[in-house]
């Protein structure tokens, strides 16, 4: 078997495995994002005119509503509450580099996987090729059923889940997926080599988002795990890396989200004398 392939279908395979994995522990996960006991015996106090008592007072600690969500959900926002574009942004240019990469490796692989005419553009110029196919295309292409059906979607996958893990939704997702996969690259760095194809401009995207919305979930419950895939961190950072690239390097390398703020009215304290709750702003900045 091609070397090629059989790397392919290595990747793909602990793709699948992974991601099957994860989603088997999502159902597990309910049980263990419950309040550990001390919290579920604290009470938040309140006061009833009308009832004229008041219950578990002695009970209440200081976690605000929004504290004790934050501590349900283990201290994990994914996806973000909101777009995220600056991250979005960084992706996306690291995807440039990238690509550039990607680009070169293509370039030395053999014109029988990727059916790419190396005479003709060093002959003529590669600006002068790109034209030409732009022109020409699109067309139906030849390409090995690998390519077309198992790397094309992979990398619409991975599109997706730039977007979706910087807190866009399904369709703005896709929108993006379609974006990239058309101008970036069909149109864009391999149309350098061959003309735009007809199936790839389509599977891409369509087929991408389907599986870039399967890597989304599955990213949520590695996280949920602690990073863990079958109890195993290496193969939890492995499939994010696989699953979400960009936003993994991005992640490992400290990024965080603008700051944010957030104003709410909680009970700061009790006055046993009065014996009602003492109420306040609760004031959370966020770096």
């Amino acid at each position: 078997m091609n070397p090629f392939k059989t790397i392919l279908y290595t990747s793909i395979i602990l793709l699948s495995g992974n991601a099957i994995f994860a989603q088997q522990g999502e159902q597990s996960i309910n049980n263990q994002n419950q309040l550990p006991p001390s919290l579920i015996q604290n009470t938040i106090a309140y006061s009833n005119s009308q009832k004229g008592s008041i219950e578990n007072a002695n009970n209440y600690n200081m976690l605000s509503i929004a504290d004790t969500i934050l501590v349900q959900q283990n201290g994990i926002a994914y996806p973000p509450a909101t777009r995220d574009y600056r991250r979005l942004s960084y992706d996306t240019a690291m995807y440039v580099g990238a690509t550039v990469i990607a680009f070169g490796v293509l370039y030395v692989m053999p014109e029988s996987v990727t059916n790419w005419d190396k005479e003709a553009m060093k002959e003529n110029g590669i600006t002068y090729k790109w034209k030409q196919n732009v022109k020409a295309g699109p067309v139906w292409d030849d390409d090995d059923w690998v390519l077309n059906w198992v790397t094309h979607p992979y990398s619409g996958g991975v599109y997706y889940m730039t977007a979706r893990s910087s807190g866009f939704n399904m369709f703005e997702s896709f929108l993006y997926s379609a974006f990239m996969s058309t101008f970036f690259w069909e149109y864009g760095i391999e149309a350098f080599a061959e003309i735009p194809s007809k199936q790839d401009l389509i599977i891409t995207p369509v087929l991408g988002s389907v599986v870039g919305e399967g890597f989304f979930y599955a990213k949520k419950s590695i996280l949920r795990h602690d990073k863990k895939v079958l109890n195993s961190k290496v193969l939890g950072y492995t499939s994010l890396f696989l699953i979400d690239p960009f936003n993994t390097i991005l992640d490992g390398f400290g990024y965080k989200d603008q700051r944010t703020t957030q104003l709410s009215v909680a009970p700061v304290g009790f006055d046993k004398g009065a014996n009602k709750a003492i109420w306040g702003l609760n004031f959370n900045m966020q770096f």
